[in-house]
């Protein structure tokens, strides 16, 4: 090697070295004075995880469904209270936020330390999230911005990507013309002889007049709830659905790390898709869960399938919007069923 050649890489190793420590000093700097504050304002479930994840041997990560109550519930118990209080001699912790969803687990899991077989992560499985208006959602750009400060990398270079837009940070238009798109065009299909879809695509479905009466005057409240159903469950899950994909990576993560997953399907209201839509919303709904439950049992997950479990009577929402906020007796079951499988 000739003296030249043995002077550049010199210099460069000098160059990278002096990078790094400039790299490792603005980090600690960053950790020791900014880094709290900027997850108070965007991550603040990695807080949460940092205080609870040495001592913890089951955790809980969920959404509005764990820990939305009504004033007239008998307790205000979580689901993941309810599957805690069965297992005494385990120790639980909880992470949960509103709105969130797998995107924003994943990262997390990442954080979590090689385990020993003992440790085990519950996760919220929302059908309705895997939904176009979900995945287009208004609100994905700021959650993509939290999960870019979940990622498992420097605390430095997480600001620095968050700082550049690093992360998937299109508009809400921009998100509301490909919802719009995938409306229109995401044709649903039937092979069975029983279910057919005449209006085969969410916009068709959502155009066809309903409840009309003997005069042919509409319903208005019940045909604005019934076209919600349509939005949020006329779809056809497949291996390109960018959550089924988070969901396959968080699984084959933890399953490196040694951690037990249950993915905790939880229940969505069949008995009033039925009513407001008929049964072939409900096939459809069924359809997609015996995908999900299929696809991550024979990849070595638990799923506990609570998508049926409970009857429209415990769902907080029923008459304004299909979603997954249950009384207290509905989060008893779903934390029943979800022990029963630990």
């Amino acid at each position: 090697m000739s003296q030249e050649i043995k002077h550049i890489i010199s210099k460069g190793l000098i160059r990278l070295i002096s990078i790094a420590v400039i790299v490792l000093g603005f980090n600690q700097i960053y950790t020791s004075y900014f880094l709290n504050t900027d997850l108070d304002n965007h991550g603040p479930m990695l807080l949460e995880l940092s205080h609870i994840v040495d001592t913890c041997d089951v955790i809980y990560f969920g959404e509005s469904s764990n820990f939305t109550t009504h004033p007239d519930d008998y307790n205000t118990l979580r689901i993941s209270d309810n599957i805690a209080a069965k297992h005494p001699n385990k120790s639980f912790g909880t992470i949960n936020h509103g709105a969130y969803h797998v995107g924003m687990f994943l990262p997390l899991v990442k954080q979590l330390a090689m385990s020993k077989p003992s440790r085990t992560i519950i996760v919220t499985m929302n059908l309705r999230t895997f939904n176009q208006d979900v995945i287009f959602g208004p609100s994905e750009a700021n959650l993509r911005l939290a999960s870019r400060f979940y990622e498992p990398s420097l605390p430095i270079l997480n600001k620095i990507f968050a700082s550049l837009n690093h992360y998937d940070n299109r508009s809400g238009h921009e998100r509301d013309l490909l919802k719009w798109k995938a409306w229109t065009y995401d044709t649903l299909v039937s092979h069975e002889d029983s279910v057919d879809f005449k209006y085969n695509t969410i916009r068709r479905w959502c155009e066809v007049p309903k409840f009309l009466d003997s005069a042919g005057i509409q319903d208005d409240a019940k045909r604005q709830l019934a076209d919600q159903y349509i939005k949020a469950y006329a779809f056809q899950i497949d291996d390109s659905n960018p959550m089924i994909q988070e969901f396959d990576e968080l699984l084959q993560v933890a399953q490196q790390k040694n951690i037990r997953v249950v993915f905790n399907l939880i229940p969505e209201n069949i008995q009033d898709a039925r009513y407001y839509i008929g049964e072939n919303l409900v096939w459809l709904m069924q359809s997609n869960r015996d995908f999900l439950v299929e696809r991550y049992a024979n990849l070595g997950a638990t799923v506990v399938d609570n998508l049926e479990l409970l009857p429209s009577k415990h769902f907080l929402d029923r008459a304004v919007i299909p979603q997954e906020h249950y009384d207290a007796k509905g989060r008893e079951l779903v934390g029943l069923k979800v022990a029963d499988m630990l």
